[in-house]
């Protein structure tokens, strides 16, 4: 049994980190932070904007320029759910694994709606389309089994545990 005054064999040199130094690391990162919602929103709003003048002005049958709609649409739900999940963690909420399931869920049905628009308005090659809408289901079977077991879990982020 080893004596516990007796330093290990090989000592390691940690010397301690200043407080200073973390504070402001940690401001910075809060500050790209900050600049990527900042980011976030002002793509939210473009593609909003865009949408809904591609709505207004297009010239392409109704079922395709809905089709574009809703894809525009559901493209600024996933960005705003990015965001929020920025938001969670500069207000000190840790790591949130349930916002990135609901991104995957709405990415995966956004696919699913256009590539079954696109194959009914278009012809396009029916085993591809049958395949690739396919594997999305699957897809988002798995995301919505684990968005089910994260909250019968009853955790709130990634970070908690047993205590």
């Amino acid at each position: 049994m080893a004596d516990p005054a007796t330093p290990p064999a090989h000592p390691e040199h940690h010397r301690p980190i200043p407080a200073w130094l973390l504070s402001g690391l940690s401001t910075v990162e809060d500050v790209v932070y900050l600049g990527v919602a900042l980011v976030l929103i002002g793509i939210a709003v473009a593609a909003l904007y865009q949408t809904t003048q591609t709505l207004v002005s297009s010239h392409q049958s109704f079922a395709e320029t809905v089709t574009t709609a809703v894809n525009g649409v559901l493209f600024v739900v996933i960005v705003l759910e990015i965001f929020r999940t920025l938001l969670a963690h500069l207000e000190g909420g840790g790591f949130q694994l349930r916002p990135f399931l609901i991104i995957g869920i709405i990415s995966v049905v956004r696919h699913i709606l256009l590539v079954g628009a696109l194959s009914a308005t278009q012809n396009a090659g029916f085993d591809h389309a049958q395949i690739e809408l396919g594997v999305n289901a699957g897809v988002a079977l798995v995301l919505v089994i684990a968005l089910v077991l994260l909250h019968r879990s009853g955790a709130t982020t990634d970070m908690e545990t047993d205590a």
